[in-house]
């Protein structure tokens, strides 16, 4: 029998009828300091947002391309099979 170490995850299923990306650049506040960050907002009727440092913002930027080639390609496959 194997041993299979579960490792922690977080999932949710939102309906997204608008989505807004804003930047916030670094500030101090009452003498503590804020790094920049990216604010994620799926707006509906009930709005919900995700916030990233900007190491995240970019490393989502990046993967980004590689993501929407891969789903190019399943569609560009499933046409294919269609014709």
């Amino acid at each position: 029998m194997s041993d299979y170490q579960i490792g922690s995850r977080v999932s949710t299923s939102v309906l997204v009828e608008q989505l807004s990306v804003k930047y916030h650049p670094a500030y101090e506040f009452r003498g503590d300091r804020y790094s920049a960050s990216v604010d994620i907002g799926f707006g509906m009727g009930i709005s919900a947002s995700v916030t990233l440092s900007i190491a995240d913002a970019r490393a989502l930027a990046e993967a980004l391309p590689g993501v929407l080639a891969e789903h190019d390609a399943v569609l560009s496959v499933s046409a294919d099979k269609a014709a």
